[in-house]
This record gives C-alpha cells, sequence and structure tokens, in this order.
C-alpha cells in the first residue's frame, strides 16, 4: 500500500493515479437522509475489522481496498449504493445490476436501511474481498 502524501488516500501502488482530492467522508453525507449515515457506519464497523482493509473518500464515494479496490459505496439521496465484485454474473436480490467488467462482474445494490445490511450481503462483499 501507498499512501498519497497530498489526500492522504491509501493506494495499492507508489504514485497510482488516482483523483487527487482530500474529502471527509462525513461530507459526503451532508444533504441525504440521516439514516444512511447510520448504515454506512454500521457497514464500516463490521468491514474495518477485515485484514488489510483500507478505507478512503474521493469527492462522490467512499472506497475500501485489499489490495485492489473490492467497495465502493456512493452516497446517494435516499440510498446508499454498493458497487463490489464476482468472478461470476450476479442475478438475484439484493443485486440490482451486475455487468461485466474488466474479466469480473460488477455488481450494484442499493439499501436505505440497517435491516438491508443482512449476511447474504455480507457474504457478497466478502467474496468481492477475497477477489481483490
Amino acid at each position: 500500500m501507498w499512501t498519497c502524501p497530498k489526500c492522504e488516500r491509501e493506494l495499492g501502488t507508489a504514485n497510482q493515479w488516482h483523483d487527487c482530492v482530500k474529502v471527509n467522508i462525513g461530507d459526503l453525507f451532508s444533504g441525504k437522509n440521516v439514516e444512511l449515515e447510520f448504515v454506512f457506519d454500521k457497514l464500516l464497523s463490521t468491514i474495518i475489522d477485515w485484514d488489510s482493509v483500507a478505507v478512503s473518500a474521493t469527492k462522490n464515494c467512499i472506497v475500501f481496498v485489499h489490495h485492489k479496490t473490492f467497495l465502493i459505496v456512493r452516497p446517494m439521496k435516499t440510498q446508499l449504493d454498493l458497487k463490489f465484485y464476482s468472478a461470476t454474473e450476479q442475478i438475484e436480490a439484493p443485486i440490482i445490476k451486475s455487468v461485466i467488467w474488466n474479466a469480473k462482474f460488477e455488481n450494484h445494490v442499493r439499501i436505505s436501511n440497517l435491516e438491508q445490511l443482512d449476511p447474504n450481503l455480507y457474504s457478497l462483499i466478502k467474496t468481492s474481498y477475497k477477489l481483490s
């Protein structure tokens, strides 16, 4: 892992291209449904305990990295869009979109409350983590 001296983001390799902007994660929730920050905090508190996970913010999303990016969380007005990866196409709920991207599948789930953070969702994210 390499930390950018300007924005302090942790990246996979030295001098890796990135959108070099210093962003506070809390600022991404400004003007959004209040519950989304609680949902994100719960998600973060579980994933941060996994081995070698770095979390950083860009101008519009939060990136989780373990060797490579395995989860991207984009706060929307009333939902969190979660993007993660799998080796095969995922078509069952809670997946709303699964498209091929760079020899793997990019999957999207949208959540808006704590009840949606269930073991199945964590299992899907853990699969992405193991791919990275």
